[in-house]
């Protein structure tokens, strides 16, 4: 009976020895013999997810444009074989980077024009156009964009008088940093016959002097009264500077730029390069309104995921006032440092009828509002145009929210409407924006904190070229309110501030909400989109000022790399 009770134990043991190897070599067998194709592997990094969980790993599978594994390097590679196998060496990866605010065309024709960006004097913006009038013909209109007077010692609009003396006879039109106002040459007001007689058109004011003649700079609706004589530019040259654009958008880790108020043209540009695969980063693209190409496409369908998702036309921009700087921002007070100046309103009466047809048509509204008088206007028009529980379904942005009434900071949350907000405009603005609003009303400008603790959700852009399109510039003004030097110490009104994570889910997953996207991209799960930025420095943990010296060491756009830092083979582990 001993020896029975023996031999039973030893075929226990040797029965249970022979699973554990037969389950050995069918693990073995499956992750040796049966591992899937990758078309990328991005090992050896830190993976900051940004999924529910806040998961972070240190490798990414990607197999066509699709994420297909998330996990740490060793796991991976035994699950993923063949492709690109690329060592990261420390890289850190984050969800695409999206840009929900700017002007690609703009951006581009910053980029080929005089650039003002900058200046700090009035002689300066001047000593650049003589430079540009050097290299072109007797009578060709000069242009340039970028001037800021708030940045000259004066802080005082410049004269048409300080152009005239190096271009009396080619007539200049150079746009204002914000895009809200021009300053001309007397030969530009010439050519479209502006005078002292000429009237201040609705949501425009021409600068006078003491005597009522135009002074050279034109306020929003006024610069149609120059513009009008401006030569268009050729569909080649739009598309050039498209082009131009697009490719410097990678360059600081952008996936996806809203490009905000486009027309036919843009909308046929982008559509060949997306035809032609020649479209490095996503756009999503916003009709401007009221215009002729709006009154086209608001009888047919938005167009979305066009050309393999690369471009999606589903929105519409309305301008509601002009901008704080050169004080066209509507408020309900008068300006600070401009008594009886209250600022401009834009397309009163057709704000309702435009907001109804798009939310009727499926466009998204989007509504550039800066001032607290503009903004609670349009959250007024959104409240009578929505239906109960529809803002979700439409998703209703504003434009900037810079300046709210204290009472409308909790609105945005009731009516589902998104504040579409630039954090780089906080501190390119601080320097004057005390003046133009008082100590009171600008507690309750760039007010981020006190919309976000209402639950609201912000999405983060630059407004390029009207500032800077680096996102890391966006993230690092948004967690500290200071310039690029640490001013001020502890920073503008820091309460306001946004949290790391805050930051770059502004640039990610809230902005991805924003453009209706969430499902696809916006954060790294297993089949997203592999849309991802990859950078040199760990942006959650470093220093806030090492923020603004991160590089961007790749650029990855429906799974292939769009952008390289570095001109040296791939590294492969």
């Amino acid at each position: 009976m001993i020896q029975l009770y023996f031999w039973i134990a030893m075929f226990k043991r040797l029965l249970l020895i022979l699973i554990v190897l037969l389950t050995w070599e069918t693990s073995y067998y499956l992750t040796t013999r049966t591992r899937k194709h990758a078309d990328m592997l991005l090992v050896n990094g830190t993976v900051y997810t940004f999924d529910p969980r806040n998961t972070i790993a240190s490798a990414i599978a990607i197999e066509g444009n699709r994420i297909v594994g998330i996990g740490s390097g060793e796991e991976l590679r035994s699950r993923w074989e063949g492709g690109t196998c690329i060592d990261l060496r420390g890289g850190v990866v984050f969800p695409g980077f999206i840009d929900a605010h700017a002007h690609v065309y703009g951006l581009g024709e910053l980029m080929q024009s005089v650039n003002l960006v900058g200046v700090g004097s009035v002689e300066e913006a001047v000593a650049r156009v003589s430079q540009k009038i050097a290299r072109v013909h007797p009578g060709e209109w000069i242009y340039g964009r970028g001037w800021d007077q708030n940045l000259w010692k004066s802080q005082e609009f410049p004269l048409a008088k300080n152009l005239d003396v190096v271009s009396p006879d080619n007539p200049v039109v150079l746009i204002r940093i914000d895009g809200h106002a021009i300053w001309v040459n007397t030969k530009a007001m010439s050519i479209a016959g502006v005078n002292r007689m000429t009237s201040d058109p609705s949501g425009g004011k021409i600068i006078r002097n003491s005597l009522g003649e135009p002074t050279g700079v034109f306020v929003d609706n006024a610069r149609d009264l120059i513009e009008v004589k401006v030569p268009p530019a050729s569909p080649e040259e739009i598309s050039r500077c498209i082009i131009n654009a697009v490719h410097e958008s990678v360059g600081f880790g952008l996936t996806e730029v809203h490009d905000m108020g486009i027309d036919s043209v843009e909308i046929s540009i982008y559509r060949e390069l997306a035809d032609q695969q020649k479209l490095p980063v996503r756009i999503y693209a916003a009709i401007g309104a009221p215009s002729p190409t709006w009154d086209l496409w608001q009888n047919r369908q938005p167009l979305i995921g066009y050309g393999g998702g690369m471009f999606t036309l589903r929105a519409m921009k309305m301008y509601v006032d002009g901008a704080l700087g050169s004080r066209g921002a509507a408020l309900v007070e008068e300006y600070s440092d401009d008594p009886g100046n209250r600022g401009l309103t834009l397309n009163d009466d057709q704000l309702e009828p435009e907001l109804r047809v798009a939310v009727r048509r499926g466009y998204q509204p989007c509504v550039h509002a800066i001032g607290d008088r503009a903004n609670h206007i349009v959250l007024d028009a959104y409240e009578k145009v929505l239906m109960p529980g529809a803002a979700r379904d439409v998703r209703p942005r504003i434009e900037h929210a810079q300046v709210l009434l204290p009472d409308d900071i909790k609105r945005f949350r009731q009516l589902g409407v998104l504040p579409s907000m630039q954090p780089v405009h906080a501190t390119s603005d601080m320097p004057w924006a005390g003046a133009r609003l008082g100590p009171d009303r600008v507690r309750s400008a760039y007010a981020w904190r006190s919309l976000l603790q209402t639950g609201t959700w912000i999405i983060a852009g630059s407004d390029a070229p009207n500032d800077v399109l680096n996102p890391l510039c966006g993230i690092y003004a948004a967690i500290t309110r200071q310039d690029p030097h640490g001013d001020p110490p502890g920073g503008w009104y820091p309460e306001q501030s946004m949290t790391r994570e805050e930051a770059v889910r502004a640039y990610t997953c809230w902005a991805a909400y924003g453009g209706f996207e969430e499902n696809a991209k916006g954060t790294i799960e297993y089949g997203k989109l592999a849309d991802l930025t990859i950078l040199s420095n760990d942006i959650m943990k470093i220093p806030p000022a090492e923020i603004l010296t991160t590089k961007v060491l790749y650029t990855i756009v429906n799974g292939k790399i769009v952008y390289r830092l570095s001109s040296e083979p791939l590294a492969v582990p």
